[in-house]
């Protein structure tokens, strides 16, 4: 990518323009962190001559309906913009800088020299360990902002200026689609070393209000922290420590860390003096699906974080009772163990302490990687074409003879397909 950009700006420069890395790129430099995504701004040309250079390099695409904005290679390339969004292509850096949402957002760096460009004391900022939005006037401009600065403060662990919070108060989301929503969750969940964090940024940009599924955690009486909202952000920095870094086991996890409490509201209750939730994880799996369709509407997704959310308790529970192998054959069968495992540690550790124990993980672990089943669903032994091979035609009967085979697999019946078709073959020649 390094040397894409510096062939483009080289590229541009010989045009007569300036390319300069814009935003988050420049700010994790300084950071000493690796930039995620890098963007360029270029100042001098005019569209034509923009997408000429480009095309030198690779397909030019423009990015929707925003006005220059441009995608190579995965990079956006803008040219900078004035009042109202209008694309300016000779507006001054410092007064283009001015729509930025941050400071430490509305930094430059020309990758030719590396010269930085700080006209919002971004830097200073950075070493002040602050959020302090550029301009009151243009802040509101995108009301994701709101996220934004939410993400951040978890993400980099900075604080947010009080005049920043209070215009984020201002701000609602209603506007704005699921999508830009859900990625700023994800980057916050995903990329934050203390997620919890973001909870509490939450409350103090006046964002809970915006996740009615999560703002009713708060005052709700908990038996292990101050309140359900407290015990969602012990949640939350313990599934931390069960991410391994790969998008679609961690998101799922860390969905289910922020929902399997959201049933706690409905379900708790005073009984001989302690606090009991009966109930409440089938509470919180029916209201997962109504969050998530704010955020991620990926159907896949939607069931597997709603069957975490809903058998978060069940692993305690089959060794409290002293299950046998059936009932975690059957579990594993009803959600993706792996992540379920997961966590139900963390859920554990939430409520009991970050250095408690889990026995019963352990049990449940040892249970399914003695079959193979960790983090995979038990898969039929017999097809349609071994009961066909028995004289079972297909239709609705042969369905409901798979089921009643695969029942029985699971109960250990049998675990070999030898051993399938002579219990099929037995209970054909019963009827």
């Amino acid at each position: 990518m390094s040397e894409l950009i510096g062939g483009l700006a080289d590229a541009v420069h010989a045009a007569g323009g300036r390319a300069l890395e814009a935003g988050g790129a420049v700010r994790d430099r300084l950071l000493g962190r690796p930039p995620r995504d890098v963007d360029l701004e270029v100042y001098g040309l005019e569209p034509p001559d923009l997408e000429a250079v480009i095309a030198r390099f690779g397909s030019v695409r423009r990015v929707g309906a925003r006005q220059g904005v441009y995608v190579l290679r995965g990079m956006e390339i803008a040219l900078p913009q004035g009042p109202g969004g209008v694309e300016d292509p000779h507006l001054p850096p410092e007064w283009a800088t001015c729509r930025r949402d941050l400071t430490i957002n509305a930094l430059l760096r020309d990758p030719r020299t590396g010269e930085i460009l700080d006209f919002h004391d971004g830097r200073g900022d950075l070493r002040r360990g602050l959020l302090r939005h550029v301009d009151p006037a243009t802040f509101g401009e995108d009301p994701l902002r709101l996220l934004r600065v939410v993400r951040l403060h978890a993400e980099l662990e900075l604080r947010i200026h009080p005049r920043t919070a209070a215009l984020c108060r201002r701000l609602a989301l209603g506007g704005v689609a699921w999508e830009r929503i859900g990625q700023e969750l994800e980057r916050w969940l995903l990329g934050a070393r203390h997620p919890g964090k973001g909870l509490d940024a939450l409350i103090y940009t006046g964002a809970e209000r915006h996740f009615p599924h999560l703002v009713r955690l708060l005052g709700c009486p908990d038996a292990a922290a101050d309140s359900a909202w407290g015990r969602t952000r012990a949640a939350l920095e313990a599934a931390a420590g069960e991410r391994v870094g790969e998008r679609e086991r961690d998101w799922p996890l860390m969905l289910g860390a922020l929902l399997a409490g959201a049933g706690r509201p409905d379900a708790t209750l005073r009984r001989g003096g302690r606090l009991r939730t009966p109930g409440h994880a089938a509470v919180a799996a029916a209201r997962a699906p109504l969050f998530l369709h704010g955020v991620d509407r990926n159907r896949h997704r939607t069931r597997t974080v709603t069957a975490l959310v809903r058998e978060q308790a069940t692993i305690a529970r089959l060794a409290a009772e002293g299950a046998g192998a059936s009932a975690y054959r059957r579990l594993a069968a009803r959600v993706d163990s792996d992540l379920l495992l997961r966590l139900s540690s963390a859920l554990h550790r939430a409520g009991h302490g970050p250095a408690a124990g889990f026995p019963a993980g352990e049990r449940a672990r040892e249970r399914w990687e003695a079959e193979d089943l960790l983090g995979k669903r038990p898969e039929p032994i017999l097809q349609g074409r071994d009961l066909a091979e028995l004289g079972v035609e297909p239709g609705p009967a042969m369905g409901e003879w798979l089921e009643a085979a695969f029942q029985a697999q699971l109960d250990g019946a049998f675990n070999d397909r030898a051993g399938g078709m002579a219990w099929v073959r037995e209970r054909l020649g019963n009827e």
